[in-house]
C-alpha cells in the first residue's frame, strides 16, 4: 500500500489581523482625543460662566451702597456726612455735585458705561486682602419733577421723613441713572444699570 503525505496549505492572510488591529486602535485613539477636547471646552465654558456671574454680582452689589450714598448726599448737601460703614466707597472727584449739571462729554444714549464718566467706586476686601466686590458706578442726573399732589397727602397721613418741611408744597422727585461695571476673574466684566428715584 502506498503512503500518502498530507501537507497543510499556507494561509494567505499575510498580517491582515495586525493591520485591522492597528486601524481599530487608530479609531479608538481619535475618539478618545475628541472626547478630551470636548471635556476641555466644557470646562472652559463653565469657568467663563462662573467668571461672568461673579462680575455681574460685583456690578449689582456695588450699586446698592452707592444708591444709599446718593440719598445721603442729597440730604446732607455734601460728601462729608456720607459714610458707607466699611470704607469701601471712594470718590473719583471730591468736588462731585450730584445735583449739578452732568459732564459735557457724558452721553446717556451710549451702551453700557462708555458714555458716562465713572463717579464712585466700591471695592470690598476680606481680611486676607482678596477683593470680594469691585465695581465702578457712573451717576447720571435726570430730570427733577415737581409732585404737586402726592407729598401733601403723604404728610397728612403721618409721613415725617426727609423733606417733611416742603410736604405742603408738594415735594420733588429727583431722578438718577446708576450705571455700574463690575470686574471678575480673567478680565471678566459685566455692566448693569438702574433708574434711581429720590422722593423727599
Amino acid at each position: 500500500m502506498k503512503k500518502v503525505n498530507y501537507v497543510a496549505l499556507k494561509s494567505r492572510q499575510n498580517g491582515a489581523a495586525l493591520a485591522i488591529s492597528l486601524m481599530i486602535l487608530l479609531v479608538l485613539t481619535m475618539v478618545a482625543l475628541s472626547a478630551m477636547d470636548g471635556s476641555s471646552l466644557g470646562y472652559k465654558m463653565g469657568a467663563n460662566a462662573v467668571y461672568h456671574e461673579e462680575a455681574f454680582n460685583n456690578s449689582e452689589s456695588g450699586r446698592e451702597p452707592i444708591g444709599q450714598a446718593v440719598v445721603d448726599f442729597i440730604e446732607y448737601g455734601e460728601w462729608d456726612g456720607v459714610a458707607d460703614g466699611t470704607g469701601a466707597l471712594s470718590l473719583f472727584d471730591a468736588d462731585l455735585d450730584l445735583l449739578a449739571e452732568n459732564g459735557a462729554g457724558e452721553d446717556q444714549t451710549k451702551v453700557g458705561s462708555s458714555g458716562l464718566t465713572s463717579d464712585l467706586s466700591y471695592e470690598l476686601t476680606n481680611d486676607s486682602g482678596k477683593v470680594l466686590i469691585s465695581a465702578e458706578v457712573a451717576v447720571f442726573r435726570g430730570n427733577t419733577v415737581a409732585n404737586s399732589s402726592g407729598a401733601g397727602s403723604a404728610q397728612l397721613k403721618g409721613y415725617h421723613g426727609a423733606g417733611v418741611g416742603i410736604g405742603g408744597q408738594g415735594g420733588l422727585h429727583k431722578y438718577f441713572e446708576l450705571r455700574s461695571q463690575g470686574e471678575g476673574p480673567s478680565s471678566a466684566a459685566s455692566r448693569t444699570a438702574a433708574d434711581f428715584r429720590y422722593v423727599p
